[in-house]
């Protein structure tokens, strides 16, 4: 059966060249999440490892940054049976004008789940938005791949626990 590490590879998904990441660093390759949040038969097996992840945990919801996450957190969820939510990264123009799309309240317990991370700032903002805009406690906060350039450091700095299904440079090689 294979790892999560070669279903991600196996997808197409890390790509070569020279790229400019949301942290804005410029990297020589990139991972295409989108590749492997797309097929059914990568997004399955995740799914199933963060849901085993999350089992036994105490949470009212899971949530996510949009749009990356979306996939992700909706397939989580549907594994596991808890409520989904995903966080914009701005207020929309129209309709509900929310950050929030699903429901999200003041006291609940929220594992955030991300596809991939670099610094975590995405992640940060999230948390910031939910624990201080809406009052609700993020409790878990799992990455399908962790770039292992600073975000597990910078989570620790903020008293959270990064974990992650696999991690650049350990069960990825990418150069």
């Amino acid at each position: 059966m294979p790892t999560i590490s070669d279903l991600i590879q196996n997808s197409g998904a890390i790509k070569h060249g020279k790229f400019k990441l949301a942290s804005g660093v410029e990297s020589s390759y990139y991972i295409d999440k989108y590749l492997f949040e797309t097929q059914p038969e990568v997004l399955g097996p995740i799914a199933d490892a963060i849901a085993e992840m999350l089992s036994g945990s105490e949470l009212d919801v899971i949530a996510g940054p949009e749009l990356g996450a979306v996939p992700l957190v909706t397939a989580v969820s549907l594994r596991t049976g808890i409520p989904a939510a995903f966080i914009r990264k701005h207020i929309k123009g129209h309709g509900t004008q929310s950050r929030v799309e699903g429901t999200l309240k003041k006291d609940q317990s929220v594992a955030l789940i991300e596809d991939v991370t670099t610094t975590g700032s995405t992640m940060l903002d999230s948390i910031n938005f939910i624990e201080t805009n809406i009052g609700a406690h993020v409790t878990r906060l799992i990455v399908v791949v962790d770039r292992n350039e600073g975000a597990i450091e910078n989570f620790n700095e903020k008293g959270f626990d990064l974990e992650y299904l696999v991690q650049i440079g350990t069960d990825i090689q990418v150069n």
